[in-house]
């Protein structure tokens, strides 16, 4: 499976995932901020020491892009992690944040090991414009589903 580098969404909001502030709680409390087509160190020590296959950025709030409450998007949220914890994958929590403000900010995961295939059909599966995924260069990039 082969994610398009294109995709037929508006271009605000193509903007607006390339734009986003993809934030992930670290260890000791600490929170790294990835951004697309921008190299991370950090990033770079983790897949080294515990993500061989790279790790992908998901949500399972607001699927499609069609708005949802706050309790739809909780729901969601909890039924990812039930999978992932089914499916024996690690993952760190985190968040999509718009720097602008235009975009309610989203709960996500980062989810370790996970290679570019399996993130395309995780988003599929959990209805997704895009996922954001991370391979052994550190540098994150979109991966379109529609």
């Amino acid at each position: 499976m082969s994610a398009p580098q294109t995709t037929l969404l508006p271009l605000a909001l193509q903007d607006a995932y390339r734009a986003a502030h993809y934030l992930v709680q670290a260890n000791h409390g600490t929170t790294q901020t990835l951004r697309v087509g921008q190299y991370s160190d950090w990033l770079a020590l983790q897949l080294k020491d515990r993500a061989p296959q790279g790790a992908c950025f998901l949500t399972a709030c607001n699927p499609w892009g069609q708005l949802l409450s706050a309790a739809e998007n909780s729901a969601r949220m909890s039924a990812l992690r039930q999978s992932l914890s089914r499916e024996g994958l690690l993952y760190s929590n985190g968040s999509g944040e718009d720097p602008n403000g235009q975009w309610p900010g989203e709960d996500s995961v980062l989810i370790w090991n996970m290679n570019a295939t399996a993130a395309l059909q995780w988003g599929q599966q959990w209805e997704q414009n895009a996922v954001l995924w991370m391979g052994a260069d550190a540098t994150p990039q979109l991966l379109w589903l529609r």
